[in-house]
């Protein structure tokens, strides 16, 4: 029996007309049946016995074919019928003399036409060792007797069988032939299509074999890569992938053999070395290798890039509409400090007794760190969102948040809260949920313009992911964080409330609001697996209620212990542009032991390091200067004195940033303000570091 081509070919003829072959078959069984009878010739045991397993064989065929939903164990069985119905005859009437062996010319057409070309073969075989058998028992005398000569009639009907029986594999075998080629026309124009369409495709598609290298890639995929159809195939196709994403797309691969189908974005490395995001679908192949998949992937690194900056406007546009609620909070501060250091400096100031020193100078060390916690707020607020997720305190960003809230609302709007006693975490990007919280409060606020109160609730709750109110978050856990924001502002109309999640949406005047802040906020919650609800009735006020998806991992607060004042004696480079900050800064190094070269712009800074070099153990320099700023400072000093260590100071520079330049060798980064501690302990550390290796 035949396989792949062979036995799909042979399918067709034995399904469309089993009929009409085992019709031919019976004719040429009665033929031989009735030539014996008239001959009056005794018919024996044996070719009775085949006589009666050949009709046997025709009548089993149709059930065999229904049994077996398939034509090829019938046809089989056709074939091996026929060549006992012919071979016995032969042998007792004639051997290769006998008109009955011309059937054998018919059958390599009809197991090729029926089971393929193998088949053909090997019934071309049979009947050539039959033949030779045959011719050399006749001319031996071996065979039976026979009646020589077969009679005129019964030859003509032999013959005439034949002749139709030939007649009948020739026309099926034109017809299969004819539809064959019909049928390799049609899935040739189909894979032509197939292939075009692929091609043109706008979406970057690939096959990916069991062994997970491209086995094929159409040319948006190799565009998306910067690459070529050449350079691609036979490759590892996750090599193309950043490291910290590989495994991630190894699980969905592992996971296509439970549901088929999965879905990720990534970050990738071009062949130019350039990065990108990709959105991809991994789509198993049925009945292919395990492993073997196609994945569909589209650049959406503008998309991505275009996202941050909407939520960065965004942002930037709720602390515009804060910015006069903190500049009074800032007033506040500076005019607590202004009139205590204006006391201290009074010569004929009555002081009534001897704290009254003190108790000013708490005053100004107290504002200033409320000013120093304040703009710190405000910069982490507003930095570009990283889009790194980690563990989230839920309740310590409410807190954080709140604060800034309570300096920016003023009294006519109170901020209130319920916040759950326990801990509750979810993982996530913190600047993305502040950034939406803080939309959520502004918008809050922007409703309740005569005042009134804000509240923010946290709780633990489950959900039902089946539950047809959230069907559309596809929500793959039960367990989540409640956060609720509700105020008594106006509320929103129910003809507007179906509209509120879309991008650009707003009620508010032009100029106003950019429509943006819960959309994204409203995305973001889905990223993460949350969902979000919001219930509300003009005139009573809304509920914004967000879930968010609870985990178990801890969130860690680096807390200083209270360590002595450390001591040096190294020598330390410092170079600062303010002239208060510089002195401020080089008389506590000097208090705490330390030799102090100071300078006053970068490019002194790099005069100096050069001039003193040898005898410099670290460098203390600032990020804005003029000349060259600290970050240039330093890159001049690290390439030729690498071992030298060298502190950032700065107040606004991104955590992103700070890690990629200590991998690139920057010693630490000290955060404007900082306290006296702060400074000597990040310099005694550095030194103690390098010295250590």
């Amino acid at each position: 029996m035949q396989t792949g081509a062979d036995s799909g070919a042979a399918e067709v003829p034995m399904r469309s007309i089993p009929r009409l072959l085992l019709l031919a078959a019976a004719l040429a069984l009665t033929c031989e049946v009735l030539y014996l009878f008239y001959i009056d010739k005794p018919i024996g045991g044996v070719i009775l016995g085949v006589l009666s397993v050949g009709l046997i064989a025709f009548l089993a065929v149709p059930v065999v074919v229904r049994v077996t939903d398939a034509a090829a164990p019938g046809a089989l069985i056709v074939l091996i019928a026929i060549s006992g119905l012919i071979l016995v005859p032969a042998y007792y009437q004639g051997g290769a003399s006998a008109l009955f062996t011309v059937w054998f010319l018919l059958l390599p057409l009809l197991g090729g036409l029926l089971l393929g070309h193998r088949i053909a073969i090997a019934m071309g075989t049979l009947g050539l060792v039959v033949m030779t058998g045959l011719f050399s028992f006749e001319s031996m005398g071996w065979l039976p007797d026979s009646t020589g000569v077969m009679d005129p009639l019964p030859a003509w009907l032999n013959l005439v069988s034949v002749i139709v029986f030939s007649a009948l594999v020739g026309a099926l075998g034109a017809k299969v032939l004819v539809s064959s080629a019909d049928r390799l026309q049609v899935a040739m124009l189909a894979d032509a299509a197939k292939a075009r369409a692929l091609e043109e495709a706008i979406e970057g598609i690939a096959r990916v074999g069991s062994d997970g290298r491209f086995r094929t890639v159409n040319s948006a995929f190799t565009s998306m890569h910067a690459s070529t159809t050449h350079e691609l195939i036979g490759t590892p196709a996750n090599d193309w992938i950043v490291e910290e994403n590989q495994n991630e797309v190894a699980h969905a691969v592992a996971a296509l053999a439970e549901n088929g189908r999965q879905e990720l974005t990534v970050r990738g490395r071009r062949s130019d070395n350039n990065f990108f995001f990709a959105h991809m679908f991994l789509v198993a192949i049925p009945n292919a290798e395990p492993g073997e998949h196609y994945r569909l992937a589209r650049d959406v690194t503008q998309q991505l890039e275009l996202t941050d900056q909407l939520t960065q406007a965004m942002k930037m546009d709720a602390i515009g509409r804060l910015a006069g609620g903190i500049a009074h909070d800032f007033n506040n501060l500076l005019m607590t400090i202004l009139s205590a250091s204006s006391r201290l400096r009074d010569p004929v100031a009555s002081l009534p007794d001897s704290n009254s020193a003190s108790q000013y100078l708490t005053w100004i060390d107290t504002s200033a760190q409320r000013g120093a916690a304040l703009t710190q707020k405000l910069l982490d607020f507003s930095h570009v969102p990283t889009s790194e997720s980690g563990p989230i305190d839920v309740n310590q960003s409410l807190r954080r948040l709140i604060g800034m809230l309570d300096a920016a609302f003023g009294c006519p709007i109170a901020v209130k809260t319920e916040l759950h006693s326990s801990s509750l975490v979810t993982v996530g990007d913190i600047a993305r949920l502040e950034s939406g919280l803080m939309n959520l409060a502004v918008n809050a606020r922007d409703a309740m313009p005569d005042g009134g109160t804000l509240r923010f609730r946290t709780t633990p709750c489950t959900l039902d992911p089946a539950d047809p109110h959230f069907a559309a978050f596809q929500l793959e856990t039960d367990r989540f964080v409640r956060i609720e924001v509700i105020d008594d502002g106006t509320g929103i109309g129910s003809e507007i409330i179906d509209n509120i999640y879309e991008a650009f949406f707003t009620t508010k005047p032009v100029g106003k609001g950019t429509g943006l802040g819960l959309s994204l906020f409203y995305t973001y919650t889905r990223e993460v697996g949350g969902a979000m609800e919001i219930e509300s009735e003009a005139g009573k006020g809304t509920t914004v209620s967000i879930y968010l998806p609870h985990s178990d991992q801890l969130v860690f607060d680096t807390l200083e212990s209270a360590e002595p004042m450390p001591t040096g004696n190294e020598t330390i480079l410092l170079a600062e542009d303010e002239p208060g900050v510089a002195e401020f800064l080089s008389m506590l190094l000097s208090e705490a032991g330390f030799e102090v070269i100071s300078c006053a712009d970068g490019r002194e800074a790099v005069e100096q390091f050069h001039k003193h070099r040898d005898s410099l153990d670290l460098v203390l320099v600032d990020y804005r200067m003029p000349e060259l700023n600290g970050l240039e400072v330093f890159e001049r000093i690290h390439e030729v004195s690498p071992e030298i260590p060298v502190i950032l100071m700065s107040g606004n520079i991104p955590a992103r940033r700070i890690q990629a330049l200590q991998q690139n060798g920057l010693c630490d980064v000290l955060r404007k303000p900082c306290s006296d501690s702060d400074v000597v302990k990040s310099v005694r550390r550095a030194i103690d570091c390098t010295s250590a290796k």
